[in-house]
């Protein structure tokens, strides 16, 4: 017990030794919300349905097609997500539609919180 409390000490104390990396402080902090979702048939129900657990910066870099985006929320209905089945397609219909393979996003660099 003693072997494994004095290895963590040691590897804490490394880790708060190491040098910072400076980030630039004009960059954004890593969480800041940049997207809203575009307008369309189905964005009601994406926001309903995905927003009360994802960013929309998530859905935004998303690149899926039909297919994989049923799969997709399909899963995440499995894991809470709360829509209807009659929802279903619409849903599927905008995701692939605004963010489908053709999608251009482009990421945003950020800073860590804190830098």
């Amino acid at each position: 017990m003693k072997r494994v409390l004095m290895i963590v000490v040691v590897l804490v104390l490394a880790v708060s030794a190491a040098p910072k990396k400076p980030y630039d402080p004009s960059l954004p902090v890593l969480g800041t919300t940049f997207h809203a979702l575009p307008a369309g048939t189905g964005r009601r129900l994406v926001e309903a349905s995905c927003l009360p657990c994802h960013s929309p910066d998530i859905l935004v870099q998303q690149r899926l097609t039909e297919k994989q985006w049923t799969a997709t929320v399909d899963k995440m209905i499995r894991w809470g997500a709360v829509m209807k089945d009659s929802d279903k397609p619409a849903a599927i219909v905008y995701l692939s539609k605004n963010f489908g393979v053709t999608n251009t996003f482009t990421p945003a660099k950020t800073r860590p919180v804190g830098y």
